[in-house]
């Protein structure tokens, strides 16, 4: 049998003489009685105690000559330590049934917290997605239009280099006629060559003009062409990685949500 120490000895009376006394023998009022011991020792020696009682309180049945007067008061003994067991009980059941509450309240308030942000990352990403389409949608059309445009200048550049050798024609045909000396009798085709020739080269000018104006128009469209394929690739990057670091959130997330479920079952 090992040897009890002085401060459990001191400790076990000092838990008799409060029970006695219809107090409970707490750590704290058995420190107070004894006026010393570190509060690990008097616990330790407290539940040796309360171990002890249920032994000390049976052995009426082992000795029943035992006087009434002693019988009584250990019966009373052990009535106050269950009383004060089941109100231990009682407050321990209160504090673990409050926790309980409260840390459903935490679960349920991360829960809607969770819930939350997996929503707002599936509505990013569905802006994401939307500004993408948006932006090959742009792509395609410039492309449409520039193809559009080069098209229309190689037909255009076409009619001005057949104006141009009609008017060469034309150029030397008047080059090669013999001049008259009266003007009101130069041949009908001989005039009307020479409108034609004016006409062409107002047309030709024209055409120059137009040329001029869509060159300029395709390069700015090819200019915005490229500054949006750049835009494009840049979004379409941007697109990858957010997706990428999202999809981890969304799995740990979904661990979360997952977990918290479980804890409601």
């Amino acid at each position: 049998m090992p040897i009890k120490s002085d401060t459990s000895d001191r400790v076990q009376r000092a838990a008799d003489e409060l029970l006695a006394k219809g107090q409970r023998p707490t750590q704290q009022a058995v420190r107070n009685l004894i006026g010393s011991g570190s509060i690990t020792t008097i616990n330790h020696a407290l539940n040796l105690w309360w171990a002890s009682l249920s032994q000390r309180l049976s052995r009426q049945s082992e000795h029943p000559s035992l006087p009434e007067p002693v019988i009584t008061a250990a019966s009373k003994l052990w009535d106050q330590a269950l009383a004060y067991s089941h109100a231990a009980l009682d407050e321990q059941r209160l504090a673990l049934t409050e926790s309980a509450a409260q840390q459903k309240r935490v679960d349920e308030s991360q829960l809607f917290a969770t819930q939350s942000t997996l929503l707002a990352m599936q509505q990013q990403n569905n802006r994401l997605l939307e500004g993408t389409e948006q932006l090959v949608e742009e792509k395609n059309t410039l492309i449409q239009r520039v193809n559009e445009l080069e098209s229309s200048l190689i037909k255009e550049r076409a009619i001005k280099d057949d104006l141009a050798r009609l008017n060469k024609q034309q150029e030397i045909l008047l080059a090669q006629s013999e001049p008259k000396n009266d003007f009101n009798n130069q041949s009908d085709d001989l005039f009307q060559a020479q409108i034609n020739l004016k006409v062409n080269e107002t047309i030709i000018h024209d055409l120059k003009v137009q040329l001029s104006a869509r060159e300029s128009q395709c390069t700015k469209l090819q200019q915005q062409l490229h500054e949006q394929e750049k835009a494009s690739i840049k979004q379409t990057h941007r697109l990858e990685l957010v997706i990428a670091q999202q999809d981890a959130k969304y799995d740990n997330v979904k661990e979360q949500l997952e977990s918290f479920q479980q804890l409601g079952r």
